[in-house]
C-alpha cells in the first residue's frame, strides 16, 4: 500500500512546526485531489492599489477569450500571465453617495454604502455600513486553517485622518477595522512558528532557523516518500530558508533606535526618505504565496497602496512630495500617473507570479484561487465610479473563465462581479451581496463556468 500522507501534516521539533506544501503521498490516485477525498482549497485575495488608472489606456480594444483580445498599454506587465486574467469592463459602482474614493473602497470591498462620521480637520471621513466581503468569505473557507485571514499592507503612506474606510480593506464589522501587517520579518514570524527574535535588539534579528528545529522529522519523513515527493519538499524548504535569506537582506535605514548592522534585517524601512515598495512588495508577495499553498489562510486582503494616499513613486522624476494622488489631480502630469499604473501592475504581476510557481496537483496556487485587483476610484482625476477597473486572477480551481475580457452594458452592478467571486470561491452559500443601490443578487454568470 502506497504510503499516504494527511494534507494536514507538520514537521515539529524543539517547539517548531512547519507546513508542507501539497505532496503526491496526500493525493489520490489521480492527483487530482487529497487522498481523503478533500478538493484542493479555494482562495479568495483582494489585491488593491490607490487612486484609480487611466480609462483610455487601461481598457484592452476587444472583448473575447483567447486570441480575440489583447493586453492595454497599462496592463502590459501581465502579459506572461494573461491566459490567467479576466478583464472586467462597463460596471459601475452603484452605492449612494458622492465622495469619491469612499464610495469606491465601499463598493468594492462590501458592495454598501458608507457612514459619514466627524470629519475633524479633514475634508470627510467615514465608515462602512456593512463588514468586508472577505470576512463573509472567511466564516466559510477559513474556519479550518490557522489564520482565518490575513492582512498585509505594502505601502505605508496610508490616509487614516478620514476614517477607516480608507485606511482599511477588511472590516470584521463596520465598527471594527482589521490592521493590516506592513513588515514582512513579522509576517514571517507569524507564520513560521520557532523563528524567535532577541527583544533587546533594535535590529529585530532573526535568531533561530525553523528549519534547524524539525530537521530530524524532515529526515524521516524524506525516508518515505517517493522521488517527486522528496523534490518537492526539498523545494518547499530551500523556498522557506531563502525567503528568511531575503527578509534578512532588506535595506535597513539608520534611526535613533538602532546603528546600521552588519547584515541588514529590518523590513519596510523608508531608505533616504523613500519607501522600498518593490522590494517590500516581492518578500511580501513570496509569503503570502507560502502561506496559501501550506493552507495556513484561504482569505487576504493586500493593500499594496493605500486610498488617495501618500505614497510616491521618485522613479518617475515626481520628487518627494509629489505623492501619486497628487499627480492624478494635475492634467499635465498624467503621463505619469499612467506609468504609475504600469509600476503597481508589475508589481501585481510579481504577486501572480509567486502564486503561479507553487505547482498543486494539476494546478498552481494561482488556479486554485480567485483574485480581484481594483482601485478606489475609476480615475483619479475626476473621482469617478464608471466603467471601474477590475482585473481577475485565477479560475477558483475552474469556476471561473479566465484569459478573457469581459465588457459589460449599461452600467452593470460591480456587486455582480462580488457576488460571482463569493460563490466561486465559496459556492451557492452566497445568495446575494451589498446593501441599498449597491445589492446584487445576480452573479456574472458570463466569467462562471456554471
Amino acid at each position: 500500500m502506497a504510503f499516504r500522507l494527511s494534507r494536514r501534516w507538520t514537521l515539529k521539533g524543539a517547539g517548531a512546526a512547519i507546513a508542507l506544501p501539497t505532496l503526491e503521498a496526500m493525493l489520490n490516485s489521480h492527483g487530482t485531489a487529497y487522498a481523503q477525498g478533500q478538493q484542493f482549497p479555494k482562495r479568495y485575495v483582494m489585491w488593491f492599489f490607490g487612486n484609480g488608472v487611466n480609462l483610455p489606456r487601461w481598457r484592452p480594444a476587444a472583448q473575447g477569450q483567447g486570441n480575440a483580445w489583447q493586453l492595454s498599454e497599462q496592463l502590459q506587465p501581465l502579459a506572461a500571465l494573461k491566459d490567467q486574467l479576466i478583464v472586467v469592463g462597463g460596471c459601475n459602482i452603484r452605492i449612494a453617495g458622492k465622495r469619491g474614493h469612499h464610495d469606491g473602497v465601499a463598493a468594492m470591498v462590501s458592495g454598501a454604502e458608507i457612514f459619514p462620521l466627524p470629519a475633524g480637520n479633514a475634508p470627510y471621513a467615514s465608515r462602512l455600513t456593512q463588514r468586508s466581503i472577505d470576512q463573509d468569505l472567511a466564516d466559510v473557507i477559513g474556519t479550518q486553517t490557522r489564520f482565518k485571514s490575513m492582512q498585509l499592507r505594502v505601502s505605508k503612506r496610508i490616509v487614516r485622518g478620514e476614517g477607516p474606510t480608507l485606511a482599511f480593506l477588511s472590516h470584521a464589522s463596520p465598527t471594527a477595522p482589521l490592521e493590516a501587517t506592513e513588515n514582512p520579518v513579522t509576517l514571517f514570524n507569524q507564520l513560521f512558528t520557532g523563528v524567535m527574535n532577541s527583544p533587546n535588539d533594535p535590529r529585530n534579528t532573526l535568531r533561530t532557523s525553523v528549519l534547524d528545529a524539525v530537521r530530524d522529522e524532515t529526515r524521516t519523513l524524506q525516508t518515505k516518500l517517493g522521488a517527486a515527493d522528496k523534490a518537492r519538499l526539498d523545494q518547499h524548504l530551500t523556498g522557506i530558508s531563502e525567503l528568511r535569506q531575503r527578509v534578512q537582506l532588506l535595506p535597513v535605514a539608520p534611526t535613533g533606535a538602532c546603528r546600521v548592522p552588519g547584515a541588514a534585517t529590518q523590513t519596510n524601512v523608508d531608505v533616504n526618505g523613500q519607501e522600498q515598495i518593490e522590494a517590500v512588495n516581492g518578500v511580501m508577495s513570496d509569503l503570502m504565496a507560502m502561506a496559501l499553498a501550506c493552507d495556513l489562510t484561504r482569505v487576504v486582503t493586500y493593500q499594496f497602496s493605500g486610498s488617495v494616499g501618500f505614497h510616491t513613486f521618485n522613479w518617475l522624476g515626481t520628487g518627494p512630495r509629489a505623492s501619486e494622488h497628487s499627480l492624478t489631480h494635475d492634467q499635465n502630469e498624467q503621463g505619469k500617473v499612467s506609468d504609475s499604473v504600469v509600476f503597481s501592475m508589475r508589481c501585481f504581476a510579481r504577486t501572480l507570479t509567486a502564486m503561479k510557481n507553487i505547482t498543486e496537483g494539476p494546478s498552481t496556487v494561482l488556479g486554485n484561487s480567485a483574485v480581484m485587483c481594483t482601485s478606489d476610484v475609476s480615475e483619479g482625476f475626476t473621482h469617478s465610479g464608471q466603467d471601474y477597473p477590475i482585473l481577475v486572477a485565477g479560475s477558483a480551481g475552474g469556476a471561473l473563465r479566465t484569459n478573457m475580457h469581459y465588457r459589460a452594458t449599461g452600467g452593470r452592478n460591480t456587486s455582480d462581479l462580488l457576488l460571482s467571486l463569493m460563490q466561486a470561491v465559496g459556492g451557492p452559500t452566497f445568495t446575494g451581496v451589498g446593501a441599498g443601490s449597491g445589492r446584487s443578487t445576480t452573479p456574472m454568470r458570463e466569467i462562471m463556468t456554471t
